[in-house]
């Protein structure tokens, strides 16, 4: 499929949003991701510039240059549009400085509350999740599962830039790891699920790594609680 005629861009640039809340994976073989806290953001390449545009489908602020400038070179590709996450959290798992100045801040503090370690970590990272376009051709219609694939073949990960890791169940011990490393929610998607620029996925579940509420994991997989869905935006605060 040919991209549309370039006047009708902004309204392929927003991103598709995941459904929030307390609902069932009612196959095995979904995808598993963390979910990135951080400037959800679009990177467009063309003509050998990004160009950024955030969640509304808007530029985002001037000083994001620097995310536009270390994709330039982590892109191979002459055509592309990129989703993710603008973020700290790369640098600050457990063992990273930042989590231990945090940790030294809560005990000087002695109030027992460590501040988030991304309040105290300068450097960001793009991590990026989705490949919607490649090289001329939109990827909307083109199963999650071959999207990710493609989107490895793309990205030149480095420091800077990561490709966010998507893994199937069992899940528990990812969850643990996540949930140490500061995340507070994971994105389960269906492997077949196709990607609708600015529409909430039924197929896209985010769902917290750390409510008691939530059923168990055999339960979520073979979805035998019913859940209760509404719609919210991929990116918690």
């Amino acid at each position: 499929m040919s991209l549309p005629d370039p006047g009708t861009a902004g309204n392929r640039d927003r991103p598709q949003f995941a459904t929030r809340g307390d609902a069932s994976i009612k196959e095995i073989d979904w995808f598993v991701e963390p979910c990135w806290k951080g400037q959800r953001l679009l990177a467009r390449l063309e003509d050998g510039r990004v160009r950024l545009t955030g969640e509304d489908g808007q530029p985002p602020d001037p000083d994001l240059g620097e995310a536009a400038r270390v994709l330039e070179v982590a892109i191979d590709a002459d055509q592309a549009l990129i989703d993710g996450s603008w973020t700290a959290m790369p640098f600050v798992g457990e063992g990273s400085p930042a989590r231990q100045r945090a940790r030294t801040v809560a005990k000087n503090a002695r109030t027992g509350a460590m501040p988030d370690p991304a309040t105290l970590e300068t450097r960001r990272a793009f991590v990026a999740w989705d490949l919607i376009e490649l090289d001329g051709q939109l990827l909307h219609d083109i199963p999650y599962q071959e999207r990710r694939r493609l989107l490895e073949s793309v990205i030149i990960e480095s420091i800077r830039v990561r490709i966010s890791p998507a893994v199937r169940p069992p899940i528990r011990g990812w969850l643990a790891a996540w949930q140490a490393d500061g995340f507070t929610h994971f994105v389960a998607k269906q492997p077949n699920s196709r990607y609708r620029p600015g529409e909430t996925a039924p197929d896209w579940l985010q769902v917290s790594v750390v409510s008691d509420k939530l059923p168990s994991l055999l339960e979520r997989v073979f979805g035998s609680r019913p859940g209760r869905m509404r719609p919210e935006p991929s990116q918690p605060e």
